[in-house]
């Protein structure tokens, strides 16, 4: 499926299998590694990332679910190089 989205607003459009989770495409597509898989339960909450300006746990979320959402990372969060 061929999905497209803004990630820390720049476009984005990838081809993803079905079961392809959010966090795997900005970590492995978007190359934003500051997003982690930190426990296989969701319970931690280093995945969180904002989709459309709501907070969601992005190893539980589809890829495809986020098709032409607005999705922000911790790197989107820092202006140059620190949080703000």
């Amino acid at each position: 499926m061929k999905i497209q989205l803004t990630v820390n607003g720049q476009p984005h459009s990838a081809d993803v299998e079905d079961r392809t989770l959010l966090v795997n495409l900005i970590r492995d597509h978007a190359q934003l590694t500051g997003t982690h898989v930190g426990c296989d339960t969701s319970q931690c909450g280093a995945c969180t990332v904002h989709v459309d300006g709501r907070a969601v746990k992005s190893c539980t979320m589809l890829a495809a679910q986020a098709d032409g959402a607005d999705v922000v990372t911790i790197e989107g969060l820092a202006k140059n190089g620190k949080l703000h």
